[in-house]
């Protein structure tokens, strides 16, 4: 998100918005429409979802409209449809449940290949009346707190520009936090408590500049061209995914098309992009693409204070092999550089600007950082068995550096300079299959991680300022087995429980299975017509960052070794769910999470999880796990799918989250936003115009008041330049609330061989101001000198920034495709 903080960068916005509103209606007038009798073939294939057999015979429908076709003798079909646009396709055949396709984007130039796994029927549900649903279908696994999104809500969502990590901001149990990261945190837990997969491949960095042992940041790293839908778990984990607490994300992309290589460019508020997909001879397909952000040189020309890059890259290549095999490789990566802009203040008059600037650049360092995963994906399918074999490894380095004044011609400016990387070589095998009414899965996983850091840092505490210099490697093995079992019994009640082990050689507490059990027992009840009972108990583990596993002390020791151990979260959801038709659904659920063990700081005396919304590394110091938490409340849910018409997602979460203070006493954390709120819709219009709009609501989170007696202290502000938390008073002051209304509109041109999207997305229509807690700074002469307090000279006399943010932000964007 891009901040325009005076009237001249918004006047420079007005002229550009100007340019491109002529720019649109001049294409809008000047456009040939494509033929009107120019038909969509849409080609796709059905099978067994257990045995991955093809489905002859299946009656394949395009959902709300006539058009059908009838699967072949070796399950492939073809349908005509006369109009673009995203489609759901389903599959009907008797013995077998309703089958639904993802949700797809289908052009007269692009017409991507669908596969429809149908699985087969069980065993009578008696009088409940069941409509089987493209919307949500039953999971036995995770029936309850298991939300999915589609293409056309990732790629239409108002204020999300196309960015994953602020479109899951519109679903239940996410809390969306005033500024421009995107951290996402759920029911109460940190960011860190959540985990994100692609394709089935853990993917340890979800945003550019990621906050290192959390999750957050400002921008995310995947490319929406390639998902294809988002299973994202708030509760109920599949055993299979570890180590998540408060969500498990869960990617699949879509595969290359068959036919011939389709390209895609896009514009849009940070970035523009590239991506090619196609076949590679006859069983190969690809989709890759690279995106290059301008924000280095919009920030510049804005004349901000700290000067962001990033380039990103990600590919799919799909080999399907003879006898009902198939090779899958994954992989993306990002490289982050961000420096300061010192020559930020020439020509600036405006003195409030000025402060700004100097106390950004006063305490913001330099930061760079470079990721990447790859990985490898087998799958075979034997009778009514399935085996996947899961290959990958990851890596992350991070640099980042700060001198005092930003003059680093003096050795003693030395504040910062940290250097660190992580490296998980990981395989997970997993085995399902069906036995009589039973399905089962079972696997285990090894991993090798290595991490390594060299620190110079100093600090302050309310002993003085300190300092550490340390080189720490670590190298750790981590391991598990899980398995479990699910069945339909009675009126169509869907059972299922789920167990797993984890292990590391970390210490002697995590080395041994049985000690570190996790558990989910999950079950659904049909009630009546459409009606659910469903609920899930389990208890589930973490391990804590590397950061506070490989903190080394001045005497050169893995200080938390002895400290440390995996983080349990109890949880309990239930709830009840209610299908209308094939593309409406409500749900309303109840949730409890305890947590014990959690990694509590010693130097500071805070509980890690109420960190993680910065862009500070998180845990690299002396912690213990005594900390203990809890969080509960309810969500409501309304979510509605519509080719044509009208289609949105209205949510509503009540949550309460608590972590000890260092008292033991448990208090109010960080993402304790009790009320949340988020409506977004959006109405198809004709002529292939779509408007969008999204209103969030968030009541105030608690934060810490600063001290600042210690804070001004000169000895304090000369190696920090900013404020210090009174840690004394953790989270007794309260945030404003916070509201914003986005909106978006589409015109889309489909020709003969392209198709053109363009789009207008405002952040903050309204221009609704976010007043948050005035920033105290060290006062400044005219020159940037700092003040000394006339009543005691050592300390600098107290100023305050005011802390508002919330402008408008518009974006125009394009999609072309060819």
């Amino acid at each position: 998100m891009v901040v325009f903080p005076n009237k001249s960068h918004r006047y420079l916005l007005h002229n550009n918005m100007k340019f491109w509103a002529v720019f649109c209606v001049t294409l809008a007038t000047t456009s040939v429409a494509p033929l009107s009798a120019q038909n969509i073939e849409i080609r796709g294939l059905v099978r067994d979802a257990a045995t991955n057999e093809a489905i002859s015979g299946a009656v394949v429908k395009l959902l709300k409209t006539n058009v059908q076709s009838t699967a072949d003798s070796v399950g492939n079909f073809i349908i005509q449809s006369s109009e673009a646009g995203f489609f759901i396709l389903s599959a009907e055949k008797a013995g077998y449940k309703m089958g639904y396709s993802s949700e797809m984007l289908f052009t007269y130039d692009k017409s991507p290949f669908v596969t429809i796994e149908m699985e087969p029927e069980g065993k009578s549900v008696g009088k409940a009346v069941v409509t089987r649903s493209a919307l949500q279908k039953r999971n036995a696994e995770s029936p309850v707190s298991a939300q999915q999104l589609s293409i056309r809500e990732i790629e239409r969502n108002p204020g999300g520009n196309r960015d994953i990590s602020k479109i899951v901001q519109s679903l239940p149990g996410v809390i969306s936090i005033p500024g421009f990261r995107n951290d996402i945190i759920i029911r109460g837990g940190a960011p860190v408590e959540n985990k994100f997969y692609l394709d089935g491949i853990e993917i340890p960095v979800i945003n550019h500049f990621q906050t290192q042992g959390s999750t957050g940041g400002p921008v995310g790293v995947l490319n929406v061209n390639f998902i294809k839908d988002v299973n994202f778990y708030t509760g109920a984990f599949p055993v299979n995914l570890a180590n998540g607490m408060s969500a498990v994300v869960d990617f699949r992309q879509m595969d290359g098309n068959t036919e011939k290589p389709k390209f895609r460019f896009t514009l849009g508020s940070s970035d523009l992009g590239f991506t090619a997909d196609g076949p590679i001879g006859k069983n190969v397909t690809f989709i890759a693409s690279a995106r290059q952000s301008y924000l280095q040189g919009l920030f510049t020309l804005l004349k901000l204070p700290f000067l962001p890059n990033f380039i990103d890259y990600q590919a799919k290549v799909q080999v399907k092999m003879k006898g009902n095999r198939s090779l899958t490789f994954v992989g993306l990566g990002a490289i982050d550089y961000f420096k300061l802009n010192l020559k930020v203040n020439e020509g600036i008059t405006d003195s409030q600007q000025l402060k700004n600037n100097r106390y950004i650049l006063g305490n913001l360092p330099a930061y760079g950082q470079q990721n990447y995963t790859v990985g490898a994906i087998y799958t075979q399918f034997k009778g009514k068995s399935k085996q996947q074999l899961f290959l990958s490894r990851s890596y992350l380095k991070n640099s980042t550096f700060k001198y005092r004044d930003n003059d680093d011609s003096k050795p003693e400016n030395k504040i910062l300079d940290y250097n660190s990387t992580e490296s998980e070589n990981k395989m997970r095998f997993e085995h399902s299959t069906r036995k009589g009414g039973i399905s089962l899965m079972g696997g285990g996983a090894m991993e090798y991680a290595n991490y390594t850091v060299n620190v110079f840092q100093k600090f302050t505490t309310p002993f003085g300022v300190q300092s550490v210099n340390f080189d720490s490697k670590l190298g750790l093995v981590k391991y598990g087995l899980f398995g479990r079992a699910g069945t339909s019994v009675g009126n169509g009640v869907l059972l299922n429980a789920g167990l797993r082990f984890d292990g590391s050689n970390y210490n002697s507490e995590m080395a041994a299975l049985w000690r570190n059990p996790s558990l989910s027992l999950s079950a659904s009840i049909p009630l009546a017509d459409n009606w659910y009972f469903n609920a899930n108990a389990g208890q589930f583990r973490q391990l804590p960052t590397y950061t506070v596993l490989g903190y080394r002390d001045s005497n050169n020791v893995l200080a938390n070794k002895a400290r440390v151990n995996y983080i349990v979260c109890r949880q309990a959801v239930a709830g009840f769910q209610w299908n209308k038709g094939t593309d409406t659904r409500v749900t309303v659920e109840g949730f409890y999470k305890r947590y014990r063990g959690y990694p509590f700081a010693l130097r500071d005396s805070i509980s890690l999880g109420n960190l993680g919304a910065d862009f500070t590394v998180v845990g690299n110091e002396p912690v213990a796990n005594i900390g203990r938490g809890q969080a509960y409340g309810a969500e409501f849910l309304v979510q509605r799918r519509s080719r044509s018409g009208l289609y949105g997602i209205l949510s509503y979460t009540l949550a309460w989250s608590f972590f000890e203070d260092k008292n033991g006493n448990l208090v109010a954390s960080a993402w304790d936003s009790r009320h949340t709120v988020s409506l977004t819709g959006g109405y198809k219009l004709k002529r292939n115009w779509e408007i969008g709009a999204k209103w969030r609501l968030v009541t105030g989170r608690p934060f810490t008041p600063v001290d600042e007696a210690g804070s001004l202290l000169k000895s304090n502000w000369d190696v920090r330049g900013q404020a210090l938390s009174n840690f004394g008073l953790l989270n007794t002051g309260r945030l404003s609330n916070f509201n914003q209304f986005d909106i978006r509109v589409d015109k889309v041109w489909y020709f003969k061989k392209a198709s053109l999207n363009l789009y207008l997305d405002i952040q903050n229509l309204f221009n609704t101001q976010y007043v948050g807690p005035a920033t105290l700074i060290a006062a400044q002469n005219a020159d940037g000198s700092l003040i000394t307090d006339p009543t005691d000279p050592a300390r600098y006399k107290a100023d305050y920034l005011p802390n508002t943010s919330g402008l408008a932000l518009p974006t125009i964007g394009i999609i072309l495709d060819f």
